[in-house]
Parts: C-alpha cells; sequence; structure tokens
C-alpha cells in the first residue's frame, strides 16, 4: 500500500514538491528532503491544521521584528534564509519587548508571549514551517502580503484567524489536487481488506465482492451494495495501475530482457494504457446527434466503467443492476415512511437476471442499427470511410475479401482519393450480401428517429460521426465480452435462474437485516 498513497493526485501537485526538493538555497538545497515529505504527508493526511497554526505565530513574531522594517518573510525566509536552527536562534538572540507580548529565544524554545497566551516555537521545527509558507506563497503570491498586515501589533485572535484562512486556502487547493478525505478513508479501509486476503485485480471473484458486502469493515458508507462494487473495484484497478506506473517509471528501458530491468511495450500497452481507456466518459454519445439513449447508455456505464474486469465478475454485475437498483428503490421507500419500506421489503425486485441479460442483448442490436445508419450516412455524401465501418457489420468471409480488393486498389499509384468510393461502389455493386446489408442500413437510417439522424448532416460533420462508430464500436466490444463471460459462467455453474433464486434469498435477507424489517 506504501505506492498507493499517489494515487489519484494531480500531476500538478505532485510536481510542486519535487520543485521543493530542487529548490536552490544560498547553500546547496534550500529545503531538506525530509522536510519537504514530511508537508506533503501533511497536506495528505489532511493534518495541516497545527502547522498552520503554529506558521501564523512563527509569522507574527517575524513581522514584529523591529529589525525588518518592510517584507519582513520575504526577507527572513527566502533572503537570508534563517530556517536552520543555528541561524534561527541568532535572528532572535536578543529579547524583544512589544505594547502587547513579548519573544525571547528560551534554551530549548522560541518563546512567545501574547497576551494571556504563551506559545513555544522549536528552532528544529522552523525548517518545516518554512515549506509550507513556500507552498503557501506558490498557491497565492499575495499572501505574504496578506499575512504581514494582518500581523502586524496583531493579538492572538488575530493570530488564530490568520491560521483559519490559511487552513481554507490550503482546503480549497487540495480539494482540486487530492481525493476528498472520505474517498482517502474508504479506500485505505478497502485497501488493508484486500491485503488481508491476498486479494488483486487477477484474483478477485465473485464471491469476495458480494462477502464483502456482507461482512464489510466497520464503516457505515458500506450498506450500499453499489458503493461496495465500485470501492472495490476502483481500489483494486487503482492499485494495479500504481504498480504498472511504477515498474514502469523504474524499467531501465522498453525491451524484452526482464534481468536487465527491461520492460517490454506490448506489457504498457495492455495494462497502463488499457487502464487509461476502462475509465472513459463515453455519456457525449447521448447528446447530439444521439448514438445512444440515456437509457441504453445507463444499462452499459458500469460495463464501460469496469471492463476490465467483466470476465473475472460477471455474477456481480448482474447483482449490481437487479438488486444495487432494488436497494436505491428501498432508499426511496425509507425515506417515505416506515410503512411504505416494510411493504416494499416484503415484495421482489421487477426485474430478474435474464431481464438484464435481455436488454444487454436488446442493446447490442439496436447498436449495430445505429452503426449501419452511420454507415449509410457515409455511403450517402460518397465517404470511402463508410467501408471501415461497414467492415465491422459483415460476415467474416465478405471482410477478407473487401481486405483483399481494398489492398489491390491502395497499392495503385494512379488512383485518387476521390476514386476510392467509385471503386468500393462498384465492388458493393457485385456483392448480393452487401447490397443487401446496405439496403438493411437505409432502412435502419429512415427508422432512426433520433436527433442527428432525421436528415443527411452536412459533410464536414462526418468527423463527429465517425468518432461515434467508433466509441459504438467498444460498447459492441464490451457487450460481447460480457454476454460471454456470463454464458460462460453459467454452463461451468448453474442456469441464471438458479443463480437468482439463491441470490434473492441473500440479498432478501440481508435488506431486512440492514432496514430493520419486522421479525427480520
Amino acid at each position: 500500500m506504501t505506492n498507493i498513497i499517489n494515487y489519484g493526485i494531480s500531476d500538478t501537485f505532485k510536481l510542486l514538491f519535487v520543485q521543493l526538493k530542487d529548490t536552490p538555497g544560498r547553500n546547496g538545497y534550500k529545503y531538506h528532503s525530509r522536510d519537504v515529505e514530511q508537508i506533503c504527508q501533511d497536506l495528505i493526511c489532511r493534518n495541516y491544521g497545527s502547522v498552520c497554526y503554529e506558521l501564523s505565530f512563527l509569522c507574527w513574531a517575524i513581522v514584529n521584528h523591529p529589525r525588518y522594517a518592510s517584507s519582513a518573510l520575504l526577507n527572513f525566509f527566502w533572503v537570508e534564509e534563517n530556517i536552520k536552527p543555528k541561524i534561527f536562534r541568532q535572528a532572535f538572540s536578543q529579547p524583544i519587548k512589544l505594547e502587547h507580548g513579548k519573544i525571547v529565544m528560551a534554551t530549548d524554545y522560541l518563546q512567545l508571549q501574547l497576551g494571556d497566551l504563551a506559545f513555544s516555537i522549536s528552532p528544529t521545527r522552523v525548517s518545516v514551517l518554512a515549506v509550507m509558507l513556500e507552498i503557501i506563497a506558490s498557491i497565492d503570491p499575495t499572501q505574504l502580503n496578506n499575512i504581514e498586515t494582518q500581523l502586524i501589533g496583531a493579538d492572538s485572535q488575530k493570530v488564530k484567524q490568520l491560521s483559519s484562512e490559511l487552513q481554507k486556502l490550503i482546503y480549497a487547493y487540495l480539494a482540486e489536487h487530492i481525493p476528498k478525505a472520505s474517498i482517502q478513508e474508504r479506500f485505505r479501509a478497502v485497501g488493508s481488506w484486500l491485503a488481508q486476503r491476498n486479494l488483486t485485480a487477477n484474483n478477485l471473484t465473485d464471491e469476495d465482492v458480494l462477502n464483502f458486502w456482507l461482512t464489510p469493515p466497520t464503516q457505515a458508507s458500506y450498506i450500499k451494495y453499489a458503493t461496495v462494487f465500485n470501492d472495490l473495484l476502483d481500489a483494486v484497478n487503482a492499485i494495479e495501475e500504481v504498480e504498472t506506473q511504477f515498474n514502469a517509471e523504474y524499467a531501465l528501458s522498453l525491451g524484452h530482457n526482464k534481468e536487465q530491468g527491461e520492460i517490454e511495450a506490448q506489457w504498457v500497452q495492455d495494462n497502463l494504457f488499457e487502464q487509461t481507456r476502462s475509465s472513459e466518459d463515453l455519456n457525449w454519445l447521448c447528446q447530439s446527434p444521439k448514438f445512444l439513449t440515456l437509457t441504453q447508455y445507463n444499462l452499459i456505464k458500469d460495463l464501460l466503467s469496469h471492463q476490465k474486469m467483466l470476465p473475472q465478475l460477471p455474477l456481480s454485475f448482474l447483482r449490481l443492476a437487479i438488486f444495487g437498483n432494488w436497494q436505491a428503490v428501498l432508499v426511496q421507500k425509507k425515506r417515505q415512511s416506515p410503512q411504505a419500506l416494510a411493504e416494499k421489503l416484503q415484495q421482489t425486485p421487477k426485474r430478474q437476471y435474464q431481464d438484464y441479460v435481455h436488454d444487454l442483448a436488446a442493446c447490442l442490436t439496436q447498436n449495430q442499427q445505429v452503426q449501419q445508419s452511420i454507415a449509410y450516412i457515409f455511403y450517402s455524401l460518397n465517404s470511402p470511410l463508410f467501408v471501415g465501418i461497414m467492415r465491422t457489420q459483415i460476415p467474416f468471409k465478405l471482410q477478407q475479401s473487401l481486405k483483399v480488393w481494398m489492398t489491390e486498389q491502395l497499392e495503385d499509384p494512379d488512383k485518387t482519393q476521390s476514386d476510392y468510393f467509385q471503386y468500393i461502389d462498384l465492388w458493393v455493386s457485385q456483392e448480393p450480401a452487401l447490397q443487401a446489408w446496405l439496403n438493411q442500413a437505409a432502412h435502419a437510417f429512415k427508422q432512426n428517429n433520433k436527433e442527428g439522424f432525421k436528415t443527411l448532416p452536412p459533410i464536414e460533420a462526418l468527423d463527429l460521426y465517425q468518432d461515434g462508430s467508433d466509441a459504438l464500436t467498444q460498447c459492441q466490444q464490451v457487450l460481447e465480452r460480457y454476454l460471454s463471460a456470463l454464458n460462460n459462467k453459467t454452463e461451468k455453474n448453474s442456469s441464471l435462474e438458479n443463480i437468482y433464486r439463491s441470490d434473492l434469498c441473500i440479498f432478501s435477507n440481508r435488506f431486512k437485516q440492514i432496514y430493520g424489517a419486522p421479525h427480520a
């Protein structure tokens, strides 16, 4: 789990700490790497409150030092670099008496007195606090002047107020660059659970996902099956991605000699790049032109989000689609009234596993019809690119014939791009099966009343339709992989009907335990 601390953190945030470690000083590097790492850990773990509080008192002492008439912080931390213990002690070697306080360097600490409040700062802490101030200045350079303005002649209340403002500044910055604290807490809980059972993305099973939900770590956020499903899959993929990045970063070079630390390019492609693609958001397919309806997209959204896990967790996706949605209904009924919840708990989901599979099969058919509509658009606008869309839809034998023909045409140097469509059209006219397919495509286009398909688009819009076709091909491949994995699972174990009946008993009993049904 040590490498996972960087997962989800922005490159900007990481680069900031790399630059801090390399910051030049008057004698070598300005900051010690352990001090930079300490502040990095404090920020990631959100333990920066006490650091801001301590820094605010240190800045008060510097701003009110009689030696600095102006730009006190700039001179103290950047020009003179009074951040080493010995130099820091020298800077405050003489006691300072103020109207409402005093500053005295004692044997071990810098003693501050602000009215009735006493505060001590160790000289060994100054370098750490200097790193924090550098980060604050990087986030908002105007803060140096703001700090000085607020702290000149300030009392303890104003120092505390400044500390609060600095914490808010850092909080807003972290919100853009690292995961929320609640997400980190859940991630650690899931990571520990996986580590205890030696589970990874390669050996996680449907039974593991179900067992986690039935007996999760002691956290209220794991009441919902959907939360368990997504957190588990996100966690195992995050761990695998971090390990992949770590291996890629520390490999000497791309190659096949593993003993020399080389890493195969295909391995990087299959792991690092594939994981990035798996989380791609394709909801733009529901916009204009509308390649998918929102209902169709919602049906396959989870499959797209976790497509790498489809082969080994086919039942978990079934449970999410049926019982995850059923639990969402129960939550709504709970908000209405205890009676509404009790009545719903006695019922069963309206849809079973077979219904979900049927909907996926229908979605696959609809996907193919939209692909035909897109092919018809390219054909009608005399674009040879329609061949690429058609090729994914026609039988394999015709695909091979088309491949041979295209190779011959591309090898002819006398043919221009504008000639290709004429030859394609001629070739299609000679193949009765392709003629039939093209007639189906024309019919599919006429039947498609969604936005973007009612009339032929302008030719300059074809790039958007090409992108839509590519994304639909990805959706089609995901659906086919999942349905194949599910079919293999049911062939080896039991029928969907038997699996559903067993799961219905498990989920019903668990829901009654969670939501307090009578006699549960």
